[in-house]
């Protein structure tokens, strides 16, 4: 079987996915700059203990987004497109944030 073959690649077309991938990774980058902005709003004026909790809830962010692309890219699949890949990657990578509060929320649960 080949990569080509319609019955593999699935609903929607290349350029489809082209552009939900632009899109979504657009949107994830406006996200995460809105999210580190406030992190480091005040950064002159932190102090240590402050500065190393914008250091580690940056570190939160990023990991999370990272592998939640990796995460959408192991979704889409081996016989996906790239563009197939992309798209999953970037829609997993918008959703990250958007479920860390849903993580705060649960870990103070927990507690």
């Amino acid at each position: 079987m080949s990569v080509t073959d319609p019955a593999i690649r699935g609903l929607g077309t290349e350029s489809g996915d082209a552009t939900g991938a632009a899109v979504f990774g657009g949107l994830t980058v406006a996200l995460d700059v809105v999210l580190l902005t406030r992190t480091w709003r005040w950064a002159g004026e932190q102090t240590p203990a402050e500065h190393r909790a914008a250091v580690e809830r940056t570190g939160i962010l990023v990991g999370a987004v990272l592998f939640a692309a990796l995460f959408g890219v192991a979704i889409a699949g081996q016989w996906s497109t790239p563009h197939r890949r992309w798209r999953c990657a970037m829609l997993s990578a918008l959703a990250s944030p958007a479920l860390l509060p849903l993580g705060l929320f649960l870990a103070l649960a927990a507690r």
